[in-house]
């Protein structure tokens, strides 16, 4: 695997249950991404030409060991080959400090064109992996509780909205409404590629917890008192499509496994007006002692409050 990005962890990547934030481990898998790409022959120069944008639409983590402030990180990586007109490619983060292995990531990108955002057909060059940036998935950093199959994509909102109620607290389940900006589009109005959707959702959070180490999951307290939070193992995220400036989405979420110590949830977002689904993200997150930095049995409370958002059908 080629090393393809070097970074140290800043204070502010640091989150709620102080430790580097998820969407940072991402920060440095698509700028590691970006660089694989412009390897394999879609450069800036190249994609200039074709008038053409690389979109990261499948994103599968698994996250290993937490990583803290001043922790120096790599990405090392290389590409697993092509799907139809999608790449295939395999990260992980490493601190090499510590000799300990932090993330591995499964990602599939498209290149798009411009103007229409529609799907093209990749260069024949890209499709020739060569043996310098060819890899394959290590056993280690196989799916432990999710897959990278397909899921579904026919679920309508009505459905959706008439299973799952409101939701009061900052969660992983229930509905969230969020309207795209201006801001955060490109020229042709939609949702630019830089800007997670996941981001919206959380957007106030994170800006509100931007100087007091606010922003990321709630710190909870268990029936005894004791402080945890929800640490994830494994998430994916699809992109289906992108929203464009003034749409509203909904986001709706539910569990749909829960065991003793952990929680497999799935988030639906949605185009509100016309119930076109934007995207699926599934995430696997263990209860954390966040003292003790370890995993802890789901509270008879919590638990009891989680069963109206579960949908096992789903699982």
């Amino acid at each position: 695997m080629q090393e393809l990005d070097r970074s140290r962890v800043t204070p502010d990547e640091i989150d709620s249950l102080g430790h580097l934030n998820v969407r940072f481990y991402l920060a440095r898998v698509e700028r590691a991404n970006q660089k694989l790409m412009a390897a394999l022959g879609l450069s800036e120069q190249v994609l200039d030409t074709q008038k053409a944008l690389l979109r990261r639409i499948d994103t599968y983590c698994r996250f290993r060991r937490e990583q803290f402030e001043g922790a120096e990180l790599t990405v090392l990586g290389g590409a697993l080959g092509t799907v139809g007109n999608q790449v295939r490619c395999y990260f992980e983060i490493r601190n090499p400090a510590r000799d300990e292995l932090a993330a591995t990531f499964v990602n599939g990108t498209v290149l798009a064109d411009k103007q229409s955002r529609k799907v093209i057909t990749l260069p024949a060059s890209v499709r020739q992996i060569n043996e310098q940036y060819g890899v394959q998935i290590p056993d280690y950093a196989a799916p432990r509780s999710l897959t990278l199959d397909q899921p579904r994509t026919d679920i309508p909102l009505k459905y959706l909205l008439e299973k799952i109620g409101e939701s009061s607290e900052f969660g992983m389940t229930g509905r969230r409404e969020g309207t795209i900006e201006a801001k955060d589009c490109g020229p042709d109005g939609i949702l630019r590629d830089d800007v997670e959707l996941m981001f919206i959702l959380f957007r106030r959070q994170i800006e509100a917890g931007a100087d007091a180490k606010a922003f990321g999951p709630p710190v909870l307290r268990t029936d005894e008192g004791h402080r945890f939070g929800w640490a994830m193992l494994e998430t994916r995220n699809i992109e289906l499509a992108r929203p464009k400036a003034g749409d509203d989405v909904l986001w709706i979420g539910a569990d749909v496994n829960i065991t003793e110590k952990s929680r497999q949830s799935r988030r639906w977002a949605f185009v509100k007006a016309t119930g076109e689904m934007l995207s699926i993200h599934d995430s696997v997150g263990i209860a954390m002692d966040l003292d003790a930095r370890k995993a802890i049995p789901i509270s008879a409370t919590i638990r009891s409050a989680m069963d109206k958002h579960y949908l096992p059908e789903f699982a």
